[in-house]
């Protein structure tokens, strides 16, 4: 039956997602100019206008056919695994993915892991200690932190570490002594080794954007949880499950949290497309390497291949984790599975 349902739902999405890349291809087009204009104009700026070049841009992009004949160059080379070239840069999409993909991938994982948790702990110890001063001392952080965004957290955090450790600079991710190195390097004995000076940088650094990213999910998740648990301690399957003797802390793990985590199944689809994305204000204001600031250039300049690539993958993402949420609800709560047949 869940075979069935996943093919179903596969079979589905491959219409959908067509549709998507058409609309992706085309909003991103959208906006007045085009990226030959911008070259034409900043040759002609520089004094270096070559027309051969252009006709030659025009040529290799098909800018001189229509968008719809543009989409159908783009949507059948990136089934093929080609993605295109970056008009700008003029090197592989693929290329530009294997390199900002793993950062942002790395970071947003452990922003992932450390609202989780954060949250789920904290969400149950806030339901449970309901109306008391710790509920209250939660509640009040929780809304402080959503009310402030991230990025001012981030200008704040800056300020600190630059008044308390002037020698560390929070910014990026890699020290500048580091930035250069492999991170495998060859030994005198002929052994390749990792290189860990360079690894343990990165982990005196990645902590900063993970704190920074995770303040505001960690406190939503903690409101979602503390009302969903408190909505289902009032239920009479808790109150029969207290009658018989179980401890207070198994009826509420093995009870009212199993039904409480259910927002937490169903915000997959929200976090994978998040996961390749990342925060991009976050990532410019502490120049982080991951892949929102080149989307965002992206789409300034109106490098075509490079923005609806990245942008479709998102989108691709999100249909996988809706689906992926799907499947995690009908395991976690029976009652789906039971409504299905």
């Amino acid at each position: 039956m869940l075979i069935r349902y996943i093919i179903k739902r596969i079979l589905i999405s491959i219409p959908v997602l067509l549709v998507i890349s058409f609309a992706v291809f085309m909003l991103v087009q959208l906006p007045p100019g085009s990226f030959i204009e911008s070259k034409v104009d900043q040759m002609m700026r520089e004094g270096a206008y070559d027309p051969v070049e252009i006709e030659q841009l025009k040529e290799q992009y098909h800018f001189d056919e229509h968008p719809v004949i543009q989409y159908a160059h783009w949507i059948k080379n990136f089934v093929r695994g080609n993605l295109g070239d970056s008009f700008e840069t003029e090197s592989p999409v693929t290329g530009i993915l294997a390199r900002y993909v793993p950062v942002t991938v790395a970071i947003s994982v452990a922003t992932i892991l450390l609202t989780w948790s954060i949250a789920v702990p904290f969400g149950i110890i806030a339901a449970v200690k309901k109306n008391t001063i710790l509920d209250y001392l939660l509640t009040f952080i929780g809304l402080a932190a959503l009310a402030t965004p991230p990025f001012v957290l981030a200008l704040v955090f800056m300020v600190l570490m630059q008044m308390w450790i002037p020698t560390f600079d929070p910014t990026g991710l890699i020290s500048a002594q580091y930035v250069d190195q492999a991170w495998t390097g060859f030994a005198e004995f002929g052994w390749s080794l990792v290189n860990w000076p360079k690894i343990g940088d990165l982990m005196k650094h990645l902590w900063i954007p993970v704190c920074i990213l995770g303040v505001a999910g960690t406190a939503g998740m903690i409101r979602i949880l503390r009302a969903n648990v408190i909505d289902e301690l009032r239920k009479q399957y808790v109150l029969c499950a207290r009658a018989r003797g179980l401890h207070p802390a198994l009826v509420v793990v093995r009870y009212p949290v199993r039904v409480a985590i259910n927002p937490f199944m169903s915000n997959i689809g929200l976090i994978l497309p998040a996961i390749i994305s990342g925060s991009t204000i976050i990532s410019i204001v502490l120049n982080l390497p991951t892949l929102g600031p080149v989307v965002f250039r992206a789409l300034q300049s109106q490098d075509t291949y490079l923005a609806a690539s990245c942008v479709f993958i998102q989108c691709i993402l999100a249909i996988v984790g809706i689906l992926v949420s799907d499947i995690l609800l009908s395991l976690v709560d029976p009652r789906i599975r039971f409504e299905a047949k």
